[in-house]
């Protein structure tokens, strides 16, 4: 089990400065939603508290991660940095750094964080005056490559005026579900003829707009089409040459639902050589 590690140290002179001047910003604290998950801890008289705006994310989906901190006694604090700690498959989502309810640039070159530094007094938390919390945002999308229904681990590290806080394992967890499970349906093809025009067309269920269908006939692409609010796609396919196409249609799947895949033996006929019309012989006429 891994250990929070954490060095406290008495306020220094910029501190005092910064108290008497009367910096102060305001604090935006982190929204939730109905799946959202909170976990709260203290360290001293420090508290801190992190919210996952949905702990059961779908892939796809954009969730929000908030850390707000606060005092429960003096001296002030003011915070120098923070790192955002997060699974390798999510993805940080651009502009989204926020402390204090200002933008604030994110580095992002670390797979598994995301870490934001400020001025050293820009960001003060008061025990008794306002403000008395500073909340850090980030935004991250969730990536179809997570582990599904596995708890997925969330934290934080950071500097502040009165030392250093590491903690590795305080969560929320993130468990992204399964995506829900399509079929891919092709319309029966009869009739089909050589250099005829023939309309395929794919039904996925359940039906949303959202992802593709790609067509083949055989190894031949055919195309990808748009998957309509109706979900279906449809594509116009012209036979060169008579026999039996294996006829495939493949979902691309969309957010929170997973792809599928179907196929359909489809013959096609030579055009019938139309019969020629005889040509009527001249009559033979006769001398009596």
């Amino acid at each position: 089990m891994m250990v929070d590690s954490s060095i406290r140290r008495t306020a220094g002179s910029v501190a005092a400065f910064a108290v008497a001047a009367g910096f102060a910003v305001a604090a935006i604290p982190g929204t939730a939603s109905a799946a959202a998950g909170t976990t709260t801890w203290t360290d001293g008289n420090s508290k801190f508290t992190r919210t996952v705006s949905d702990t059961n994310p779908i892939a796809g989906e954009t969730i929000t991660v908030t850390t707000m901190f606060e005092r429960t006694g003096i001296p002030v604090e003011y915070i120098y940095s923070v790192k955002d700690m997060h699974p390798t498959c999510l993805t940080p989502v651009p502009g989204s750094g926020k402390m204090g309810g200002d933008q604030v640039s994110l580095d992002t070159s670390a797979p598994d964080s995301v870490s934001a530094s400020f001025s050293i007094i820009k960001y003060p938390v008061y025990p008794n005056i306002s403000p008395k919390s500073q909340t850090f945002e980030v935004q991250y999308t969730v990536g179809v490559n997570c582990a599904r229904d596995t708890p997925l681990p969330t934290s934080m590290s950071y500097t502040g005026s009165l030392g250093a806080g590491n903690y590795t394992d305080k969560g929320p967890a993130i468990t992204v579900s399964s995506d829900a499970v399509s079929t891919t349906t092709l319309a029966t093809v009869s009739g089909a003829q050589v250099n005829q025009a023939v309309t395929l067309q794919a039904t996925v269920s359940p039906a949303a707009a959202g992802g593709t269908i790609q067509f083949k006939a055989g190894d031949q692409v055919l195309g990808d089409i748009p998957v309509a609010a109706n979900g279906t796609a449809s594509i116009v396919w012209t036979p060169g040459a008579a026999g039996t196409y294996n006829i495939g249609a493949t979902f691309s799947g969309r957010t929170g639902v997973a792809g599928s895949t179907t196929t359909q033996a489809v013959t096609v006929a030579d055009v019938p050589t139309p019969t020629p019309t005889p040509t009527p012989k001249p009559s033979t006429g006769s001398f009596g």
